[in-house]
């Protein structure tokens, strides 16, 4: 779950249809990365904007998660679509 600044949970959502998401799960099989390893990083993980790309990228124990986030607040919804998964 997320905060905003109100005190508002917001809920996560993790899209694992889009297309751009295919190559992010066969980086985590690579790279021993579970599904909930991905959720924690983006919860709890520092964030950095990539400039040239505009996509966060979160930093958490010994891997980062790169990713694009739409944050829809009349439904307290905050969804992400990872797009790679690094090795720090």
């Amino acid at each position: 779950m997320y905060y905003t600044r109100r005190r508002e949970l917001m809920k996560l959502m993790i899209n694992w249809e889009h297309k751009r998401v295919k190559h992010a799960i066969e980086r985590m099989w690579l790279r021993g990365v579970s599904v909930r390893d991905v959720e924690e990083a983006v919860l709890k993980g520092k964030k950095a904007l990539q400039k040239q790309t505009g996509l966060t990228e979160a930093f958490f124990r010994r891997y980062s998660v790169v990713y694009h986030e739409n944050v829809y607040r009349k439904m307290n919804i905050r969804k992400v679509f990872p797009v790679t998964v690094k090795v720090l």
